[in-house]
């Protein structure tokens, strides 16, 4: 009988997945080596017994063997086989928490809507409110004005338009105008509470304008003072103090009081009732109504000349002989006529007096010294005088100081003197005030406007003006004639 007795039985069960061949296989393969080693143990000791004895002490038990070489064979297709039946089971017990999970969202969405549904009929159970417009509700609030005529508690104010703005938002913003009554009174009516935007016009064009909050829960009324009267023209005397070196009648000054936008926005063309604000917008210039002088000629005697400007508020030439001589010039009623600059002319200089701010389609700047004489800076005329030039270069935060230019005649004969003299000084083109010079033209008062003129000797570029202009130009000074957009000046 074969030694070592294996046979098919003595291997675990079998398994469908098992191939056919494989005990078998094994069993050959392993009574081979066991006889294989038992021949060798019989070359040693012939005894058969110790022999196999000595062959099982070295290799074991065959039955244990055999079914070692079994399970090894087969560990790649249990060990797949039992990762398959896992990831099975997994995806079981995942499966049974997703459909409890699912069920109990189901069942609290039954639960919220049944909550809902109780509530809406509760809701629509209960009696609805009555709706109060009073102004105890915080929700409506009555908004009135007392127009008074020239003083608080005056005569009334009839005649009056009001236009009050709420605002918010499209949804939220609206406009409601009214007339003042017979008693001066402005009333809105009821409105909601918030921010609201009040222009009052006179029926002359005046307007005055304020922003107000409506609290919720009070009331909101206030009294206006109004002008009793329109604007009238008063006459406006101007005294000149002219220095010694210009002892002659050719010299003019010609002050430029073209409006422009001062503090918010208020123009010249203003003045105030009570405490109140009220403005007049200049007309447009095509318009031709109000017809003053925006820009008016002072010779040496203090007679005055209207400087007649084109449609365009802009200066026009002018025949010196044409123009006639007044002690006084009519100026519409204004708390604030601006001079923000001012020129000292000769007569012979009107015939060209279109070039004092453009030349060539550009804008003419001059270099001016500051009032302490230890700086230089150019000014453009073109910017700091007329309306339009708005809140940017020339705007209303840029003009602090009025600003005196001589004519570049003047200033071109005085530097002609210095050619060729390094140590003589050079003169700028003009000169600034210590402070912006403001005139008021009120009916009733005597409107003297009075102006001094420094020497003209102040003009003299000090070598600390020099040499600050280098520094802040990146260059030395020179002296070229009047040219668009820069030079000295005009003529």
């Amino acid at each position: 009988m074969a030694w070592p007795e294996l046979s098919i039985e003595d291997f675990p069960p079998r398994r469908d997945d098992e191939p056919s061949s494989l005990r078998q296989d094994i069993i050959d393969e392993l009574s081979d080596h066991f006889a294989c080693a038992l021949n060798r143990e019989l070359l040693k000791n012939p005894n058969e017994k110790i022999a196999r004895q000595r062959v099982l002490n070295q290799f074991g038990d065959p039955i244990k063997i055999a079914r070692q070489l079994w399970l090894e064979a087969m560990k790649e297709k249990i060990m797949s086989q039992r990762i398959l039946t896992g990831v099975s089971v997994v995806m079981a017990v995942c499966g049974f928490i997703v459909v409890g999970l699912v069920w109990s969202m189901m069942k609290e969405s039954q639960a919220f809507n049944s909550r809902m549904i109780a509530q809406m009929e509760e809701f629509a159970d209960r009696p609805v409110p009555e709706v109060r417009t009073d102004s105890a509700t915080g929700e409506m609030n009555q908004v009135s004005f007392q127009l008074f005529q020239g003083k608080a508690g005056g005569k009334p104010a009839v005649g009056f338009e009001g236009k009050l703005t709420k605002i918010g938002d499209n949804t939220d913003s609206f406009t409601l105008t009214e007339k003042s009554n017979a008693e001066g009174k402005l009333d809105f009516g009821k409105l909601p509470w918030g921010g609201y935007s009040l222009n009052v016009t006179a029926p002359w064009g005046e307007a005055y304008h304020k922003s107000l909050t409506v609290l919720p829960g009070r009331n909101y009324s206030q009294s206006i003072v109004c002008p009793d009267v329109a604007p009238v023209e008063v006459p406006v005397r101007f005294e000149v103090q002219w220095p010694e070196e210009l002892n002659s009648d050719d010299w003019l000054l010609l002050c430029d009081f073209r409006p422009r936008s001062i503090d918010r926005g208020a123009s010249a063309l203003s003045r105030n009732i009570g405490t109140e604000l009220w403005t007049r917008p200049y007309p447009n210039p095509m318009d031709g109504t109000w017809d003053y002088p925006m820009a008016c000629l002072i010779n040496r005697e203090n007679q005055v000349f209207r400087c007649p400007l084109d449609q365009n508020r802009r200066f026009k030439q002018i025949d010196h002989a044409e123009l006639e001589a007044r002690q006084s010039v009519n100026m519409i009623e204004g708390d604030t006529y601006l001079l923000p600059v001012m020129y000292l002319l000769n007569k012979r200089d009107l015939d060209e007096l279109t070039q004092l701010e453009y030349q060539s389609g550009g804008q003419v700047s001059y270099m001016v010294l500051n009032q302490n004489r230890n700086s230089l800076s150019m000014i453009i005329p073109a910017h700091l005088n007329l309306e339009s030039a708005g809140g940017g270069f020339g705007g209303s935060s840029n003009v602090d100081k009025t600003t005196l230019i001589v004519t570049n005649r003047k200033i071109a004969a005085l530097n002609a003197a210095a050619e060729g003299d390094d140590s003589a000084p050079r003169y700028a083109s003009g000169i600034q005030f210590a402070n912006l010079l403001k005139f008021t033209a009120a009916k009733g008062q005597d409107n003297v406007w009075k102006i001094k003129l420094p020497e003209l000797s102040q003009l003299k570029i000090t070598k600390e003006a020099q040499q600050a202009w280098g520094q802040g130009s990146g260059g030395g000074l020179n002296f070229p004639q009047g040219s668009p957009g820069g030079g000295q000046g005009f003529f």
